[in-house]
């Protein structure tokens, strides 16, 4: 089984349906998952430049990261370089920074372009297993310790603020959109992560699907489908 850090951190939450995991994980490309805008990957990738660019220029994070202290060094990483191969299972996944302290230990930031809305994000939980799914990797990697984790918002601006705005970012082709960082320091806990993973390869290693949770959504959904193709078939 081959897993993101990302994908792991779903087993964390309140909602997570076992049969869906199981059944997503066998069978690929089902018709009512979306894919992911591709826009929002376009922000991840040109924040992420931006970083790293201003850091080999200036030998610094940009003065609205300072909160997350000194680099070294920003270590770039590669998909066939970061992963860990557990038994049977993969786990995945790269971080949009990491880096080495002047102490030598390393931190992990991911970045988010959402508003962050505090510890009863629902999402939260699944960035909380990815960022430690990054540590899990980065310290089976050898490079140890990884002290501290960092989840980063870029929040765009509020509608109250944007009369303020417009003067300075409505250029003649076209407008920017500015965007304040909101950090947030996410606890180190690798034991999480090596329980989520248990737990993942014990439902993927199932003969059959278990029995989902009530409610679940896309449980509904796939049962119309099957009832639709049924009725198609007599």
């Amino acid at each position: 089984m081959q897993i993101s850090a990302k994908d792991l951190g779903w087993l964390a939450t309140n909602n997570f349906c076992p049969r869906c995991f199981w059944i997503k994980r066998h069978v690929k490309n089902l018709p009512y998952q979306l894919g992911f805008p591709g826009i929002f990957s376009s922000i991840d990738s040109y924040t992420k430049n931006i970083v790293e660019r201003y850091f080999q220029k200036n030998k610094e994070l940009p003065k609205w990261l300072s909160e997350v202290g000194e680099v070294k060094k920003i270590i770039s990483i590669t998909p066939s370089q970061f992963k860990l191969v557990k038994g049977d299972t993969m786990l995945s996944g790269i971080p949009d920074l990491f880096f080495q302290r002047p102490d030598n230990s390393f931190c992990i930031v991911d970045y988010k372009t959402a508003r962050y809305t505090g510890n009863q994000d629902q999402l939260m939980p699944i960035y909380k297993v990815q960022l430690n799914g990054y540590a899990y990797i980065a310290e089976s990697l050898g490079d140890k310790p990884v002290n501290d984790l960092y989840l980063i918002y870029f929040e765009p601006p509020n509608k109250d603020v944007y009369e303020q705005i417009i003067d300075g970012h409505t250029k003649y082709d076209g407008f920017e959109m500015p965007f304040k960082p909101k950090i947030h320091k996410i606890k180190k806990d690798i034991k999480e992560v090596e329980r989520l993973l248990e737990s993942a390869e014990e439902i993927y290693s199932k003969e059959k699907a278990p029995k989902g949770i009530d409610g679940c959504k896309d449980c509904e959904r796939l049962e119309v489908l099957i009832r639709t193709i049924e009725k198609q078939s007599d």
